[in-house]
């Protein structure tokens, strides 16, 4: 019985480097300066969106840019979820000090 010779493997393309550093950059805004990275990080992954595009299929990393602007649009959300309470609750501190001195007249 003959064997089959190995077959070659498939090629592929590269992977678009804007869509590893904007991945890069989202995972780092977590840890370091988070707004700014996070917003960066949108700008490269939208930068590889139209490479990936408009490379017809030679170049990929698609799932990278998606991974990078959920990453990057969940700690932006995050941390405008945490202005706004920490706004909340200066206003409320600001409000009863108010009304604390009001009461002391």
């Amino acid at each position: 019985m003959p064997v089959a010779p190995p077959s070659a493997p498939a090629a592929t393309g590269q992977t678009s480097s804007n869509a590893i550093v904007a991945l890069i950059l989202a995972v780092i805004s977590w840890a370091v300066c988070p707004i700014i990275p996070a917003i960066v990080a949108l700008v490269f992954a939208s930068n590889a969106a139209k490479e990936i595009a408009s490379s017809g299929g030679r170049v990929q990393g698609q799932g990278l840019v998606t991974a990078a602007r959920i990453v990057s649009w969940v700690n932006i959300g995050v941390w405008a979820a945490m202005l706004v309470i920490g706004a909340f609750f200066l206003l409320l501190a600001l409000v009863a000090g108010g009304l604390d001195s009001a009461n002391r007249l």
